[in-house]
């Protein structure tokens, strides 16, 4: 029988830090994010012999505790990443120069 695992902790980590975003921010950044991982992950791929299938989407469960750890943890800084450079846009958008 196959096990399963997925990292609630991380999870709700990632909850945490998107919860002062619209719905619209948190799908743009979360988009973003993964696309970078997959395209990342498609670069290591790429560089097998012969190169190996591509992902079209990171996955949602692992067979290892160790590979949910280390993917949940990637995309919590890269979150981390992307809310910081959102939030220094809207701060860059907002400030009105006055003459």
């Amino acid at each position: 029988m196959n096990k399963y695992f997925r990292i609630k902790e991380e999870r709700d980590s990632l909850i945490k830090i998107l919860e002062n975003l619209t719905f619209e921010e948190k799908k743009q950044v979360l988009r973003k994010v993964d696309q970078s991982m997959v395209n990342s992950a498609n670069k290591v791929l790429a560089n097998d012999n012969p190169p190996g299938e591509f992902l079209t989407k990171l996955p949602t469960k692992f067979n290892s505790e160790v590979h949910a750890k280390a993917v949940q943890l990637g995309r919590t800084l890269f979150v981390r990443v992307e809310v910081d450079e959102l939030f220094k846009r809207k701060r860059k958008d907002n400030i009105k120069i006055v003459k």
